[in-house]
């Protein structure tokens, strides 16, 4: 006798996500999880043999096949193994943690830097444990997730200010005088948007209400600014943010998250924040990985970024040219709004079909309403591969 086991009920919301998914699976509209077998620079080959152009990547300096890069990551395998004897403070922090954490507090000017497991922890290890119940988290609507989970973490009142809207902070800056402290943070660079946050106004913001602010420089962090130390070097107010948030895993083509600031909230951090106390170190591969990166990013990156910054201007042209709506894209990420979560899976896949690998943005990572692709540009891309894409997103948004 054959029995059935009857399917899980997650609930509503759940099963709506299993049940679309199903359905973009029968229709061959699904263009999720690509399955890459080769990487070969701004292209890759597939599982199924196709080779694509890849725009779905974060490596805007194109630093990961870079053989300074690589052959650091080899040769930290070489010394170390592939793992480390645990957490940070008892066994898992190696002479390359060091050197890394020392590597990106002098890149973005700081007295010092410390190293978490992700970005996303990065920015939950800062919030839960700078704040704390009788404070107020101000973050913008737009923000990262992993700053409004840290910030519900900490047991802080989380506030969210309207996107990039000045009065609406000053606002609730001035509803939480009460509150023991206020802190503000907002990304640098929103990666589903575009567009930058106005730091300046932000940052003179937080001096009139006597606020601590946090600014996320994981998609701008090593792009932007003179010396590419992000947003806030860009804006002129590097100096007036108390600390910065980023990740490797875009411009430092490597993995792990970090945060820099002054060496007692560093300090605080590493005998603090469960982010960084309950998990094991960064591996050595990585974190060789990276402090190539950032060596690399520091002597050569001004010719990097800027053909970053001219590739991502002439797409933003051509899509303008042909009427394709890209917001208020104004950055190296440059996104395709579309609206309709069908039609974004739709158009992704036969993108995908056509040789181009996008990244399609679906609630909650983005507005409900709002679902769209997000095409990264590096430096490494070719002229002619930005005619191409955009040439294909200005038609299969007709089809």
């Amino acid at each position: 006798m054959t029995t059935t086991t009857p399917a899980m009920d997650f609930g509503p919301a759940l099963n709506s996500v299993l049940d679309t998914v199903d359905r973009w699976q029968e229709e061959g509209n699904y263009p999720l999880f690509p399955v890459i077998a080769e990487p070969l620079g701004t292209r890759a080959r597939l599982a199924d043999g196709r080779l694509v152009s890849v725009f779905g990547s974060c490596d805007y300096l194109g630093l990961s096949r870079h053989p300074a890069v690589t052959e650091a990551a080899v040769a930290a395998v070489q010394r170390f193994g592939t793992h480390c004897y645990g957490t940070q403070p008892v066994g898992g922090f190696t002479e390359l943690h060091r050197e890394l954490e020392s590597s990106l507090a002098t890149f973005f000017g700081t007295p010092a830097a410390a190293l978490f497991p992700t970005g996303m922890q990065a920015n939950i290890g800062v919030l839960a444990t700078l704040a704390g119940p009788g404070d107020a988290v101000l973050s913008d609507q737009l923000n990262h997730g992993s700053i409004t989970m840290g910030g519900r973490l900490s047991g802080a009142r989380l506030v969210t200010f309207r996107h990039n809207d000045l009065a609406d902070l000053e606002a609730k800056l001035i509803a939480a005088v009460g509150d023991r402290r206020r802190i503000i943070v907002v990304d640098g660079l929103f990666s589903a948007d575009g567009d930058f946050a106005p730091l300046a106004g932000i940052a003179d913001l937080a001096d009139r209400h006597d606020a601590l602010l946090i600014v996320d420089e994981a998609h701008s962090g090593g792009v932007v600014g003179p010396h590419g130390r992000g947003a806030a070097e860009l804006l002129g107010v590097l100096d007036r943010v108390d600390v910065i948030t980023g990740t490797m895993s875009k411009a430092f083509a490597s993995t792990g998250g970090f945060a820099c600031g002054s060496e007692r909230v560093m300090r605080m951090l590493r005998h603090s924040a469960g982010a960084y106390l309950l998990s094991l170190g960064l591996v050595p591969a990585t974190v060789g990985a990276a402090v190539a990166a950032v060596r690399v990013a520091t002597e050569e990156g001004q010719h990097l970024r800027t053909r970053t910054a001219d590739n991502a201007s002439a797409l933003r042209a051509r899509l303008r040219e042909a009427g394709v709506n890209i917001g208020a894209s104004e950055a190296h990420v440059v996104l395709v709004h579309i609206g309709r979560v069908d039609d974004t899976a739709r158009i992704a896949t036969r993108l995908l079909e056509q040789g181009f690998l996008v990244n399609p943005l679906f609630p909650p990572a983005v507005p409900i309403g709002g679902a769209r692709l997000r095409i990264g540009v590096t430096s490494a891309h070719g002229r002619d591969e930005i005619d191409a894409v955009a040439k294909a997103i200005t038609h299969a948004q007709t089809c």
